[in-house]
């Protein structure tokens, strides 16, 4: 839970009415998410860790906090899983850093 998160270099999106589209250039995998996952995705930025995006998603969201924890994780995890996601235990640099 202490990783840090960055979206894919070969990653794209596109959000449309609060729904993210993105869409891995090299695997040609889309994936559409929900509000709820599209509001994860915003908070991927390379300098937050899954625990600190879980935190926002307590604040944001009414629900149990081991629940959301666990759930934004295994979102988390499972991005990573399908390379749209890469993880660090350090921060990411600028150049890292999408504009998704």
């Amino acid at each position: 839970m202490n990783s840090y998160a960055a979206k894919g270099m070969n990653v794209s999106c596109r959000t449309i009415d609060g729904e993210a589209f993105i869409f891995d250039q090299e695997t040609r995998l889309l994936l559409k998410l929900d509000e709820v996952g599209s509001f994860i995705w915003d908070q991927i930025n390379g300098l937050r860790t899954i625990n600190q995006i879980s935190e926002i998603c307590c604040k944001t969201f009414e629900g149990d906090k081991e629940d959301i924890l666990s759930s934004v994780k295994e979102f988390i995890d499972d991005l990573h899983n399908k390379n749209m996601v890469v993880l660090s235990t350090k921060p990411f640099g600028k150049e890292v850093i999408s504009a998704c």
